[in-house]
């Protein structure tokens, strides 16, 4: 079974590819999406789950699906 914490480190490593690939460093992306900066570095480091409010605003900066922010099947086993 897939444990909340490996998931949050999933997730996380999602938001960071896409955050690379769209060229923004933390404080661009605290900015465009209205998200405190604080908030977005402890999440990333995976301490805590994004919310999905959280993913929907992350999502339409670095132009992604919600869904590419998050673990295909294969990568949950």
């Amino acid at each position: 079974m897939l444990r909340m914490e490996h998931l949050d480190q999933m997730v996380a490593g999602k938001v960071r590819l896409a955050m690379s690939d769209a060229g923004l460093c933390l404080e661009d992306l605290a900015a465009r999406s209205g998200l405190p900066a604080s908030d977005l570095r402890s999440l990333l480091a995976a301490h805590g789950s994004f919310t999905l409010d959280e993913l929907v605003r992350i999502a339409a900066v670095v132009r992604r699906r919600v869904v590419d922010l998050l673990p295909d099947q294969e990568e949950m086993r």
